[in-house]
């Protein structure tokens, strides 16, 4: 997996830390995906995963 993404519209390299995670619209159970994007221009950069933490 890359530390860095690629912004098309920007042009950079952008870190994943630095990426800016929104939930994503009109997804069903928008607490389980999540976007990456960029930090200068907001183009989503990837769609990411996210685990729920387990109950117990």
């Amino acid at each position: 997996m890359s530390d860095t993404l690629h912004c098309e519209t920007c042009e950079r390299s952008v870190p994943r830390t630095e990426a800016i995670r929104s939930e994503r619209i009109a997804d069903p159970d928008p607490t389980n995906r999540q976007w990456l994007c960029c930090p200068g221009c907001g183009r989503k950069l990837k769609t990411v995963f996210v685990a729920r933490e387990k109950l117990q």
